[in-house]
């Protein structure tokens, strides 16, 4: 065999190797979530079994809304001193050094995937809307504009679509905004009511948070499916599953759940099975969970 087929073979066995590993089997992640101990918020971090816990943060004051950013490699949260200086911090995993993010007085502050632009939020009396700028705080673009509440939302991995909750229509429902012609999908009615949404990691689904409207509602996950615009309920419980994440490998969702029993915990679904793991335990308020690559 000369030396050129035998690259030639090797490359081809190469390339059958790669493509044999699915991209779930190339993903190690663990999870990040906030802890209320001692009076105080921080940052904490837990394998996906909940074996053990590792304290990211040591902020006097309050650390919250963690999200990974795959364009930064780093986690973003917001931070509170204890005099209440406010700022947006980057965080290396690994080395646990911190970076201030720009223009962190933006209200519902999120960075986009790829660290390019900031998504914001802005108030004019009742009504509250979505927008986006550059991380100079330039090319300022308003992506909703009408009267009342338009919010709590979530970026797609690709970074091409929006999913938000407006009460356009008379209640709280989930739309799904496509970033590149602004043209706007509902997809939840009444009387169901929506509150939080996260993606799939290859963008085809989403995750959300309904109830039927009362006073006092008890959330559940559905899924939908953006190419069927297929709705169907995941999750059936007595009590609520809230502050949703979908796992990078796209394998599990990461939720805050409240129990008689246990109190504010963080626990994971798995999509294949429905099964549920308990992540966190103790007396203590768990909530925000999201998840980090392990590399």
């Amino acid at each position: 065999m000369s030396l050129i087929n035998m690259k030639g073979r090797f490359l081809v066995l190469l390339l059958l190797s790669v493509l044999a590993c699915s991209p779930n089997e190339q993903i190690k992640e663990e999870i990040v979530y906030l802890k209320k101990a001692n009076g105080n918020f921080d940052l904490y971090q837990s394998d996906v079994l909940g074996q053990w816990e590792e304290r990211l943060t040591q902020n006097v004051g309050y650390d919250w809304q963690p999200h990974w950013n795959e364009g930064l490699q780093k986690l973003v949260y917001y931070s509170n001193d204890s005099t209440e200086n406010f700022t947006v911090l980057a965080m290396d995993i690994r080395s646990k050094k911190t970076d201030a993010l720009p223009l962190a007085h933006l209200a519902d502050y999120r960075l986009s995937p790829n660290a390019e632009y900031i998504y914001y939020t802005t108030s004019d009396g009742d009504s509250k809307n979505i927008w986006r700028c550059d991380l100079g705080g330039n090319n300022r673009y308003q992506l909703t504009n009408t009267n009342g509440y338009n919010g709590r939302f979530s970026l797609s991995p690709h970074g091409q679509k929006m999913a938000f909750v407006s009460d356009r229509t008379g209640s709280n429902q989930l739309f799904v905004m496509n970033l590149g012609n602004g043209e706007v999908e509902q997809v939840s009615f009444f009387p169901l009511i929506a509150k939080y949404s996260t993606w799939s990691p290859d963008s085809k689904r989403l995750a959300v948070c309904l109830a039927e409207a009362s006073d006092d509602p008890k959330w559940d996950i559905w899924l939908y499916d953006l190419s069927t615009q297929g709705l169907e309920r995941f999750t059936n419980t007595p009590y609520s599953e809230q502050e949703i994440a979908w796992s990078l490998s796209g394998e599990k969702i990461a939720f805050h759940g409240t129990t008689e029993n246990d109190g504010d915990q963080i626990y994971t679904l798995d999509i294949a099975d429905g099964k549920f793991t308990k992540i966190t335990s103790g007396d203590f308020y768990h909530g925000e969970p999201t998840w980090v690559p392990i590399r």
